[in-house]
């Protein structure tokens, strides 16, 4: 570790040497040395959990007064134990991913805001910039969060509530496309997992070809499939010396399943397996 001006900073000298101004000028990469970045990054993950959260307050507390403030936060910090009331009612809520109007309103506001409240903050590298990055940090993130009004119980992996994107691949792009990714210069990041039954209908290329213009039409900047059964992943659990070659994406980066912990296993598992567009 170097020392400057604001505490310690990791230098990166091979990267360094790669980067013109940085030879020139005599100034590690991570010290800025490099002519053009894209500053400080601040990554949010868990977006449906956030706007699941919130619609729930809003829908439950304040516009159909089902639950007060007081009683919810309670059942949150009792982890729904003896709330199932409480329980059922937030899991009903409207749910991100399924093309609700309010729903999208919602998420194009607040992701407006964060990306303003992380533009506001400056480093050495000039103004910090958002993204929508999480790779599988949903999972470590989690053991990290408690309850959460989205109906999410303490300590389990960060968004997305997994199966309640329900409407169909075409309905959660649509909700994407309400944050304003061209702002989240970081990068966003979707995972799509396809059912084998997707994969065998005759229109299947076509179908996700029109889907990939549409993301593009919209404005979203990456999606990622894994095209697998959810049985076939859920054997390879028990049995991983019969599946030593499953490759699987995980979230940015792909690997053997039967190599990822349990925890990341379980979240690729439980995630909502499409069988059509609509």
């Amino acid at each position: 570790h170097v020392c400057d001006n604001i505490g310690f900073q990791r230098v990166v000298p091979a990267l360094s040497l790669s980067f013109y101004e940085c030879v020139e000028n005599a100034k590690d990469y991570a010290w800025g040395g490099a002519k053009y970045n894209l500053g400080n990054g601040i990554d949010a993950i868990g977006v449906a959990d956030l706007i699941n959260s919130l619609i729930a307050v809003k829908k439950l507390v304040f516009d159909e007064k089902k639950v007060t403030m007081q009683r919810l936060l309670d059942a949150l910090d009792a982890n729904f134990v003896g709330y199932e009331d409480v329980k059922k009612m937030c899991d009903e809520a409207p749910k991100y991913g399924n093309d609700d109007d309010e729903v999208n309103e919602l998420t194009g506001d607040m992701f407006c805001f964060i990306a303003d409240y992380i533009e506001s903050f400056h480093s050495k590298f000039g103004k910090m910039t958002p993204g929508i990055l999480p790779v599988s940090g949903n999972t470590p993130f989690g053991l990290e969060v408690g309850a959460l009004p989205s109906g999410r119980l303490a300590w389990k992996p960060l968004s997305p509530n997994q199966g309640t994107d329900t409407e169909g691949m075409g309905a959660v792009l649509k909700s994407i496309s309400h944050i304003p990714h061209g702002r989240f210069n970081q990068g966003t990041l979707l995972n799509v997992k396809m059912d084998t039954v997707f994969r065998d209908s005759p229109n299947s290329t076509k179908e996700l070809m029109n889907y990939l213009r549409s993301l593009c039409s919209l404005g979203v900047f990456h999606t990622q499939f894994n095209v697998i059964d959810t049985e076939t992943l859920k054997e390879a659990q028990k049995h991983p010396e019969d599946y030593n070659g499953l490759l699987v994406r995980v979230a940015g980066y792909t690997a053997y399943f039967t190599e990822l912990g349990k925890e990341v296993q379980d979240d690729i598992i439980s995630r909502t397996s499409h069988s059509n567009i609509c």
